[in-house]
């Protein structure tokens, strides 16, 4: 083959002279060799370092803080539960939970007007009820129980026995 023709810088099907030229040639070489130095020199670019570790997220000021209130409150409480303790059995024997409590209600006035007032009538209506004479008579009832009792003796004398 021709040397002109052994380097195409563009396969074609139809070349002309413009495709052959040593210039081209020296052009198309000068960017192969350069990529090929390029892709000696390149290196992996997957990052295999474990991610950075932010002091923020481990070391929780905040809730350390927060802990650290707890416990003080905690150890106060119970200093103050020792020397309750402490003076209970240190000095004599006192009651000190007394309740002092006053209920403090906005109607008793109203309520101790209406219970006087409650007790009142029931006064008035036993009152009453003591003055009261009967309406029925006493002797009456007493003879018609007597007479119903000798009805019933009668009657079942006769059922019973006929011998007598």
């Amino acid at each position: 083959m021709n040397n002109s023709l052994d380097y195409l810088a563009y396969p074609v099907i139809v070349s002309n002279h413009r495709q052959t030229t040593t210039f081209r040639k020296k052009l198309d070489l000068g960017n192969y060799l350069s990529h090929k130095n390029r892709i000696e020199i390149v290196k992996p670019t997957v990052d295999t370092k474990p991610p950075v570790a932010h002091v923020h997220h481990i070391l929780q000021l905040r809730k350390l803080q927060g802990e650290q209130k707890r416990i003080d409150k905690i150890e106060y409480e119970n200093k103050q539960l020792c020397q309750k303790i402490a003076n209970a059995h240190r000095g004599p024997a006192q009651v000190d939970c007394w309740n002092e409590y006053f209920s403090k209600s906005l109607n008793r006035e109203t309520r101790n007007r209406d219970l006087v007032r409650i007790t009142m009538e029931n006064q008035g209506i036993l009152k009453r009820l003591g003055d009261r004479k009967s309406n029925y008579d006493h002797r009456l009832s007493e003879m018609d129980w007597q007479n119903s009792r000798r009805y019933i003796r009668n009657t079942t004398r006769y059922l019973l026995s006929r011998d007598e």
